[in-house]
């Protein structure tokens, strides 16, 4: 997404200049982990769950919102509470109706008091700019939760756990305070929603939009190797492809890939100079989504996040992997075939790990979990012809980490595009990505942004 970011922007930044611009992607198609898989009998599967936040602001800037056909989540959550057969409700007055004052305050998720220290929260979020936000104290999240705004320890439990660990797919201690106001401030002020075609239509927009610029789109094209010639500075780029191997030329070069991918692109001649030492890599988080396709109705036809609260000891652990899931066809009619739903859920890294690939015991622990929360319909989901399981994804490299480590994810507006972990990389090159500002969509893109328009400033003046 950085890498369509980035081309997007310097077509836009050079049109004068009738720059060619080439954008190089490895996989088959564009996106990068913001992508989704169609079934030829008519699902939609993101890799990985994930929701388009309405109100990040880069989003708003590159993305045509009306042409996705966006369809939202209902505000709060349902959450699965130990003991209780019946989903509690999560609401968010603020964006409800005046009844919903009632339900906010009777929901069974937390106390009267967390419901009133959650006013500072919000007065936080509304009053600051994202910027403000990110100029706060840092501390890890559940320090913040629980020192800052007092919250109990049931209510962190039970709410705040299993929403923002879904979203950053880390421990609270791993996790920034920045990130959460910023996140929270997202939530409250917009809203979450699905495209029509799942998230791979955000890609294909950007796409389009790029070749629409006279950017020339090369996908199956893996770079390996990159050198820069001493006599003009201009850089060669080795690229592998199923016709063999191929060379491209570039005055000014984008490096649009995860941490890891762009050390070993700029480690071997690039920076084999200035290298005192190895570059650390910036520790990623592993999430897991496993798809299910049912029969109409879905045990819960409400557009809305479904949340394991039960605690910690029944939550991202083996025998007990949800953390949370939903019903994306519930949101989003274009995710499953008339007649049928599709169900997602999410399993974090520490439950992968207990499993050791053992996907049989998955489906089977993630199937009595589910027949739990959802009594009516048990037989229908343990019977494995009736609630079909439709894709199982492993994301190794969902999420870069933003909290406690050298470089990590949570600089709003991105650092400077021309460092790299703290290097200066030659005239003319930049690397952009979701490491190199904050680890989301947003941060990928205003990254993507600040490099191509990098980019094409140097060429300009060259």
């Amino acid at each position: 997404m950085s890498g369509l970011a980035a081309s997007i922007a310097a077509a836009k930044a050079a049109a004068a200049r009738q720059l060619s611009i080439a954008l190089l992607e490895s996989d088959s198609n564009l996106g990068g982990r913001v992508r989704s898989d169609h079934t030829a009998d008519g699902y939609t599967l993101d890799r990985g769950f994930a929701v388009f936040i309405q109100e990040y602001p880069s989003s708003q800037q590159l993305i045509d919102y009306d042409s996705l056909r966006l369809s939202q989540f209902s505000p709060g959550a349902r959450v699965k509470l130990a003991g209780r057969e019946e989903l509690a409700r999560v609401v968010d007055p603020l964006r409800g109706a005046l009844q919903d004052w009632w339900l906010a305050l009777s929901s069974p998720v937390g106390t009267w008091r967390d419901k009133l220290r959650l006013l500072p929260l919000i007065y936080t979020v509304l009053t600051k700019s994202i910027q403000d936000l990110f100029y706060m104290e840092e501390m890890d999240t559940l320090t913040c939760l629980k020192k800052k705004y007092h919250f109990s320890d049931e209510f962190v439990s039970s709410f705040l756990a299993p929403f923002l660990e879904g979203i950053y797919l880390t421990d609270l201690e791993r996790q920034s305070s920045r990130m959460f106001h910023f996140v929270f401030k997202m939530f409250t002020v917009g809203s979450a929603a699905l495209p029509a075609g799942g998230m791979q239509a955000v890609a294909d927009q950007l796409g389009d939009k790029a070749a629409g610029l006279g950017v020339h789109i090369h996908c199956g094209k893996s770079a390996y190797s990159i050198q820069q010639k001493k006599q003009d500075g201009t850089f060669i780029v080795d690229v592998k492809c199923e016709e063999g191997i191929s060379k491209y030329h570039a005055k000014s070069i984008v490096i649009a890939t995860t941490q890891q991918v762009a050390t070993e692109l700029l480690s071997n001649n690039i920076l084999s100079q200035s290298l005192k030492k190895p570059i650390s890599p910036l520790s990623q988080r592993t999430v897991a989504c496993l798809y299910y396709a049912l029969p109409s109705p879905a045990p819960l036809m409400e557009p809305i996040l479904i949340l394991n609260g039960e605690g910690a000891q029944y939550r991202n652990n083996k025998p007990y992997p949800i953390n949370n899931i939903c019903f994306p066809s519930v949101v989003q009619k274009t995710y499953a075939p008339q007649g049928y739903e599709l169900c997602s859920v999410s399993i974090l890294e520490k439950a992968m790990h207990d499993y050791d690939g053992d996907y049989a015991a998955l489906d089977r622990d993630v199937r009595r979990q589910l027949a739990v929360w959802f009594p009516d319909c048990a037989a229908d989901v343990m019977d494995e012809s009736v609630w079909v399981q439709k894709g199982l994804y492993v994301i190794p490299y969902a999420q870069p980490s933003h909290f406690k480590e050298e470089g990590c994810a949570n600089v709003h507006g991105g650092r400077d595009c021309n460092m790299f972990c703290g290097i200066s990389l030659p005239e003319g090159m930049f690397v952009c990505g979701d490491y190199v500002a904050t680890s989301t969509l947003n941060g990928a893109l205003e990254s993507g942004v600040n490099a191509g328009i990098a980019a094409a400033t140097y060429l300009t003046h060259i």
